[in-house]
């Protein structure tokens, strides 16, 4: 895939390496230009009416008819080929370097139109494709109808000099891989305890015993936290969307290091008894050396990365060159009178004028060619024409004369495929639109490109992708199985029918440790990304209640999810104290709405005694484990507030269905809500401030849901 940061300029031209290997590149088009002929020429005509043609008060002098095209000269890819060649021939210097390939960039769709604006001095009707082939050389057809001005200044401007005075833009869209996401965060932690004793006696016959005895000891710790991200912004998302994608990978960072840290605690190291009196009394000994040295390490690493498949858009734009500044395929400047006719315009309006095309990749699809039938059914000047297509970049005309001022005709399409021997026949189509695009999904063929997206292949190594379609005159059904080295495929189904359901996906995700998660989904889109079986994560608090320093100790939560119908468990320990009293549990899942959550809790009392409860299946988000709380008692604090500009302060707090307002005026004082309890009840309530201002409007903050006993009130700035 089109990989957004391996980008180099070349030739004018912007060229973008592949996320895969070293030798693929994809090369954007600059600018949009006339498109050509089969025969060589421009697909453009140039018509001026030999009268004003007036239609509702709008008076008009002729119109212009051309395609445009976006795509990359061939002598300019022959060229950055050839620079892109000499690059590798350096980096493989010893070696056989690879072969370049130009890959075609795969637009996923895209519009295209003029910098003209209907009912304006210059023009008055656009008539245009509205949408550029997508295959080949992006084609898009338009029809613009000019004013008696407007005439006059297209016909100079495209005529003579170099630039013309009609302006094209092409909104593209395309899939990029943006770099990888990166971020970890480390915690290293140490503790040295060095004890040293030495005792010296000596006994003396001829005078008093000396007694000699030296103690040093010392102590270090070390703690080291450190935290690391590399975040991408991703295109297609706004400021606040990366902004909140960016604390979210923020979150988990931390509370994984959180997690990780508690687990791999250092205990304090116990200091030495200096007293030596049994090895002096019981063991009767006189010289003695005690050197103690203890050293304690835990390291923390953990790491996120991720690479996002991302819709990115570009719009190529320019002015369309003159028709007189362009050379034909024999280097010789173009004619302007092969391009311009003048007629008369009761002969104009006679005729039915049908441009055609078929937007499909006939070199990558099941399919030999498209034959058009068109027919013009009335009067006696009846018309049927036939025309065959093998290229996307082909483009038909049809013209006939107009009977009673019926402009309507109908259409045919038979698709003929390779390698077999029926064929797809349309019924007759009755239209109007003079721009005529057949589109692939028209065609009978399911084209399915499949390529990995946000996956990691470390931890899910095999998914085996099943695609099934019931739409056409036969099922199909195909498997793929992706991996690290073949992770791209293409399906190209004949299915002998539009292409009008969706497509059902089933994914069977095979896990580093062997487990197995099946997904399904449904899509429309011509491009599957398969992304990682954990499409969402699910939050578990808890929540430590009681005496955490007179009467509990510790409070330990063992805690398992189980996703049955996936074959998906995690676990979790931890430790809820004074220093720590939460804790949320954060992991992924498959999905949101399956899986059970149990938990078992050992509390640790200060006076040594403990307390095993049996495990539980949680049945809220929020657990509050310890010593039941019996009441919820929340103070609201005044004391912040600046009554110049204040009239009044409500507070509405509510548990359930409990709740309570609580009024604040100049000189009131801290007021408090206590709330009893029932078994099983969340510590947590939520509360709605509403701020009264002197000006006469007011502020309101949530509700948020709070856990905290205070509420401070303060007037937010904003």
């Amino acid at each position: 895939m089109l990989k957004i940061d391996n980008v180099d300029t070349l030739h004018d031209h912007v060229v973008y390496g592949d996320d895969a290997n070293d030798f693929t590149y994809y090369i954007m088009p600059n600018a949009p230009n006339f498109a050509k002929m089969a025969s060589g020429g421009l697909a453009l005509r140039f018509v001026e009416y030999g009268q004003i043609r007036e239609d509702g008060g709008k008076k008009f002098g002729g119109f212009i008819a051309f395609d445009t095209e976006l795509s990359v000269p061939a002598d300019v890819q022959t060229k950055i080929a050839a620079e892109l060649q000499k690059k590798l021939a350096e980096k493989y210097k010893g070696k056989t370097p690879p072969k370049v390939a130009i890959a075609p960039v795969t637009w996923t769709d895209g519009t295209v139109e003029l910098l003209l604006t209907e009912g304006g001095a210059l023009v008055e009707k656009i008539r245009g494709a509205g949408k550029p082939s997508i295959y080949g050389k992006n084609v898009a057809s338009f029809m613009v109808e000019l004013s008696e001005l407007g005439t006059a200044i297209f016909k100079e401007t495209l005529s003579t000099g170099s630039a013309s005075a009609v302006q094209v833009v092409y909104k593209m869209n395309l899939y990029m891989r943006l770099p990888e996401m990166k971020a970890w965060g480390t915690w290293n932690a140490s503790e040295f305890y060095s004890f040293v004793q030495t005792i010296d006696t000596e006994d003396n016959w001829y005078s008093e015993d000396s007694y000699t005895e030296a103690v040093s000891s010392s102590r270090w710790k070390n703690d080291v936290t450190k935290s690391h991200f590399e975040f991408v912004q991703a295109p297609n998302l706004s400021a606040e969307d990366n902004a909140k994608l960016e604390a979210d990978i923020r979150a988990i960072i931390n509370k994984q290091l959180e997690a990780a840290v508690q687990r791999n605690l250092l205990k304090e190291i116990a200091e030495v008894d200096p007293n030596t009196k049994e090895l002096q009394e019981g063991q009767d000994i006189e010289d003695i050396r005690r050197s103690i040295n203890k050293t304690q390490m835990a390291n923390v690493r953990v790491e996120w990365s991720e690479a996002k498949a991302v819709i990115v858009n570009r719009n190529p734009q320019g002015m369309l060159p003159t028709i007189t500044s362009l050379k034909d395929d024999k280097n010789k400047p173009l004619k302007w009178e092969d391009y311009y006719s003048k007629i008369n315009l009761d002969e104009f309006l006679k005729t039915v004028q049908v441009v055609m095309r078929v937007n499909a990749d006939f070199a990558n699809l099941p399919i030999h060619s498209v034959e058009v039938k068109i027919r013009y059914p009335y009067g006696p000047n009846k018309k049927v024409q036939e025309f065959v297509f093998t290229k996307p970049d082909d483009v038909a005309k049809f013209e006939a004369f107009v009977h009673e001022g019926k402009r309507d005709f109908t259409y045919q399409v038979t698709v003929n495929y390779k390698g077999a021997t029926f064929k797809q026949v349309s019924e007759e189509i009755k239209t109007d639109d003079t721009n005529l695009t057949i589109n692939v999904d028209d065609l009978g063929v399911l084209a399915l490109d499949i390529g990995p997206g946000d996956i990691d292949f470390a931890q899910v190594p095999r998914t085996q992708v099943t695609v099934r379609y019931k739409g056409g005159k036969q099922p199909v059904e195909a498997k793929f199985n992706m991996t690290k080295d073949t992770p791209t495929f293409q399906l190209r189904k004949i299915i002998g029918a539009p292409r009008t359901n969706d497509i059902d996906l089933e994914f069977l995700y095979t896990l580093a440790d062997g487990r197995q998660v099946k997904k399904t989904a449904k899509q429309q889109a011509k491009e599957l990304y398969v992304d990682d079986p954990f499409s969402a994560s699910k939050t578990i608090s808890f929540r430590a209640a009681g005496d955490l320093t007179a009467e509990i100790a510790s409070i330990t939560v063992d805690a398992s999810y189980t996703d049955t119908a996936n074959k998906y468990a995690q676990k979790s320990i931890v430790t809820l104290s004074s220093e720590m009293t939460s804790f949320d549990w954060t992991f992924p899942v498959v999905d949101e709405a399956l899986g059970e959550v149990k938990y078992s809790v050992t509390t640790l009392f200060a006076d040594g005694t403990s307390k095993e409860e049996a495990e539980k299946v949680a049945t809220r988000s929020t657990i509050l484990v310890g010593k039941k709380l019996e009441a919820l008692e929340v103070a609201v604090v005044p004391d912040l507030l600046n009554w110049d500009e204040l009239k009044m302060v409500s507070v509405a707090l509510s548990h359930g269905p409990k709740r309570i307002d609580l009024r604040f005026k100049p000189g009131d004082e801290e007021k408090s809500w206590k709330l009893p309890l029932n078994d099983g009840d969340a510590p947590e309530y939520k509360a709605t401030v509403t701020y009264f201002l002197s000006d006469g409007k007011r502020k309101v903050v949530g509700p948020e849901t709070k856990t905290d006993l205070t509420v401070f009130l303060e007037l937010p700035a904003a």
